[in-house]
């Protein structure tokens, strides 16, 4: 049940992502990191206080590293 639980909230954040703006296949933490990067407006820090310290730096990475 947490599995397909985890693999849902995966699914709503891409989704979320891409009606913003974001790349397909993109979750929304690792955009808002690469907004954070690039010094643009982002809300990484109010969602790594929810999800954990450096959550956004870690999908963000994730992402970079899984496209190629």
């Amino acid at each position: 049940m947490t599995d397909y639980l985890y693999k849902v909230m995966i699914a709503v954040s891409m989704l979320v992502n891409v009606v913003f703006g974001g790349q397909i296949g993109q979750t929304l933490s690792a955009r808002q990191h690469g907004l954070k990067r690039r010094g643009k407006t982002n809300i990484s820090c109010i969602i790594d206080l929810f999800c954990g310290r450096d959550h956004c730096s870690r999908c963000w990475a994730y992402w970079k590293l899984r496209r190629w």
